[in-house]
């Protein structure tokens, strides 16, 4: 039963625990989780940014000679040259034609292109409903439309000699002040919409692009970088957990230290210790019932001593009392000789009865007491055992009365069996009122469960020890003997404590009465180790003690 409770108490600590760390542990970590969400998107909005630019900054355009560049080599770049020509020749145009740059300074197909754009007219577009024409401009299926500086040029060049073009070209770099290794040639998948351009070429064929390798390598670190901040903090975060559960563990040690301590206040546990709390409070209460237990045995066995030297010193002084009037009186009359051996001797018993219990006393701290059981005759046993108390009976005028239904056959133990027989006669014919008779009752039960069962503990278990109930040893028959005497009515309290060792009843130790305290613990103890047991009741000043022991 013991170990069942301690079973249940482990599963409910264990799951109350196991779930209090997952609890704790779980809310660290969700913390955690929302704080470095907020704090990684705020840093995504507000840092990363001006440290992308501030890194991008750092990085260099690197310049690659035409000859290294291979501008010809790609298909897109022909196209590309030309429309940056265009747009060259375009500005340069629009610059003599607003009179920025003078006219006269201009090549023949520089005037000419200036001439062409003056005296631009209007050309039929179609179809008529594009959104482009205005309304005024409709002239049936068609609208007019004015064309433009650029498409003025881009005419032109389309019908110019390649070489008068790049003559043009070049005067107008010239013009401009723009070289053509400043002129760049830009084709639209080398744009980066998030970063820039980072290729560029330019008219002259060299190429310029932007070193963005150390960028690049720190932009591919942040996700890395994110989880290795993310996985510490969930290891702080862990750690924390640990040490609120560790905290709990150092009230756990300091309450079970001050278990040893009497002084020390009653435990106060953590909830996630209730059971243990519970248990310990429950061990608290059992070593105090123990310790004040041990303090009453280990008073009353000081006791046991003070009377045991009290009375030894007496009758020892008597013997070497009547001894040395014998010795000193040789011619003392005969009859006044054996008067005086005749008390010297039954001191002299009287002394060795004390002794045999120091003895016991001895043999009852050893350990258990071994059973050797055999087959005897149990009625037999009452009526010899009686038969040794009939003088001390009769010298107080009591009867004793043994009634057995006949043979008693049983297997047990014989001579414990007359040991506790012995004890209970001799406490029954010692306190029985005088002139009254002391019944002795065997009989032979069938029953599944011990007659007469209680919960009790036993007499060599601690106060603190949980009552248990005694088990019937897998036998269904029972040898049952009953003692009962007439005399003073033994109190409950007492009564439940004259099977503890070294308790005396009687407080006056009177002259036969007064024992070492241990008869009735062993007569117990005897009866529980054959796998039975020894009860007592009193009332209204009839005393029955009960023997049970399997048959």
């Amino acid at each position: 039963m013991e170990e069942d409770a301690r079973a249940e108490y482990r599963v409910r600590q264990t799951k109350l625990l196991r779930r209090s760390l997952l609890m704790k542990t779980g809310a660290c970590l969700a913390a955690w989780t929302v704080l470095f969400a907020v704090w990684l998107l705020a840093v995504d909005a507000l840092i990363v940014p001006r440290v992308a630019d501030f890194v991008s900054a750092q990085c260099p355009w690197v310049r690659v000679a035409p000859q290294d560049a291979a501008a010809e080599s790609e298909s897109w770049y022909a196209d590309a040259l030309r429309e940056a020509e265009c747009d060259t020749i375009v500005s340069y145009v629009e610059a003599l034609t607003d009179g920025r740059l003078a006219r006269e300074a201009a090549s023949d197909d520089a005037r000419a292109l200036v001439d062409a754009c003056a005296r631009r007219g209007f050309a039929y577009e179609s179809p008529a409903d594009s959104d482009d024409a205005p309304p005024d401009d409709r002239e049936g299926g068609a609208y007019l439309k004015e064309p433009s500086t650029e498409e003025i040029v881009r005419d032109a060049a389309d019908s110019m000699r390649p070489d008068r073009f790049l003559t043009l070209f070049e005067e107008a770099c010239a013009a401009l002040g723009t070289p053509p290794e400043t002129v760049p040639v830009i084709s639209p998948w080398q744009y980066d919409t998030e970063r820039g351009q980072r290729e560029v070429y330019y008219a002259d064929g060299h190429k310029e692009y932007w070193d963005l390798r150390l960028y690049d390598f720190l932009r591919a670190l942040r996700i890395p970088l994110a989880s290795l901040l993310y996985v510490v903090g969930a290891w702080v975060a862990v750690w924390l957990a640990s040490g609120w559960f560790a905290s709990r563990f150092e009230r756990l040690f300091a309450a079970l230290a001050g278990l040893a301590s009497d002084d020390a206040p009653a435990p106060e546990l953590p909830e996630e210790f209730g059971p243990t709390q519970r248990a310990l409070e429950e061990a608290r209460r059992s070593r105090a019932d123990a310790q004040r237990a041990a303090l009453a045995a280990e008073q009353r066995k000081n006791e046991l001593v003070a009377y045991l030297a009290h009375d030894i010193r007496t009758p020892l002084t008597s013997v070497v009392g009547y001894l040395t009037l014998l010795a000193e009186a040789p011619d003392m009359p005969e009859e006044q000789r054996v008067r005086y051996a005749q008390v010297a001797l039954d001191r002299a018993y009287r002394l060795e009865g004390m002794m045999e219990e120091f003895f016991e006393i001895t043999r009852y701290n050893l350990g258990s007491i071994p059973i050797e059981r055999h087959r005897f005759d149990a009625a037999l046993l009452c009526e010899q055992v009686a038969d040794e108390f009939y003088p001390a009976a009769a010298a107080r005028s009591i009867e004793i009365d043994v009634r057995v239904p006949g043979a008693l056959e049983c297997f047990a133990d014989g001579e414990k069996v007359s040991r506790v027989l012995n004890n209970l006669l001799k406490n029954a014919v010692a306190y029985a009122d005088a002139g009254t008779a002391v019944a002795v009752r065997a009989r032979i039960e069938r029953a599944e469960t011990r007659p007469h069962a209680v919960e009790r503990r036993g007499p060599c278990e601690s106060d603190g020890a949980p009552p248990r109930a005694v088990e019937d040893a897998g036998s269904a028959t029972w040898l049952v003997i009953e003692v009962e005497n007439r005399g003073r009515e033994i109190s409950p309290e007492h009564l439940q404590a004259v099977f503890e060792k070294f308790y005396r009843e009687d407080p006056s130790r009177a002259a036969g009465k007064g024992g070492a305290g241990l008869g009735l613990a062993i007569a117990r103890e005897i009866a529980r180790a054959h796998g039975g047991d020894l009860d007592a009741r009193s009332e209204a000043g009839r005393t029955v003690f009960t023997l049970c022991v399997p048959a």
